[in-house]
Order: C-alpha cells, then structure tokens, then sequence
C-alpha cells in the first residue's frame, strides 16, 4: 500500500510521510503522462518505506538522554578534578556546550 505517498495540494510536491522526503514534479506546463511518470517513480521509490514505531522513536529518545547525561556526569568529574570552582562556573561551562579540553 501506499497510503504514506501524497501529492501537497499547495506545492504539488511528492511526499512520503513515512521518510519525510519530497520530491518536486516536472515544472508546468508538462503533459500529463510526464507527471504520472514521475509520480510512479517516487512512488516505486517510496512503496517500502516504513515509519519509526512509537517503540524506535522512544527508544532513540532514551539513548540520546543517557548519553546526554553521560556527558554530564563525565564534565562534572573532569571538572570536579581539574578545576576549585563553585558550581555556578561549571554551569556556565556546561551551558557553553563544549567540552573540557
């Protein structure tokens, strides 16, 4: 089935829901058998696609927060060893986004 496969009705773009890619048709004007051919190329191309499940998207979720807060408790050990600042400072770094070098 191919009910993830649309065409917007404001850009006339191609669109697969279960990929997010979108494909522009030929430009207008075109025969109308140039752009049933383009249609059914995405289409062919985008037959297969599935959408993550609620599970893979939790479960990407999960890994990206423990691994945030891996990053976490790895700065503040670094930090905790290297520097005698009070916490407001290290904060401040964590909120920086960079690493300790």
């Amino acid at each position: 089935m191919t009910d993830h496969i649309y065409t917007e009705a404001k850009t006339g773009k191609f669109t697969c829901l279960a990929c997010g890619a979108t494909e522009a048709p030929p430009h207008m004007p075109a025969p109308i058998n140039v752009i049933i051919d383009a249609m059914d190329h995405f289409i062919s191309q985008h037959e297969g696609c599935k959408a993550p499940t609620a599970e893979t998207v939790s479960t990407e979720y999960i890994a990206g927060f423990e691994a945030g807060c891996d990053f976490i408790v790895r700065e503040i050990e670094t930090w905790s060893t290297k520097h005698q600042y009070d916490v407001i400072a290290l904060l401040a770094h964590l909120r920086q986004g960079k690493g300790l070098s």
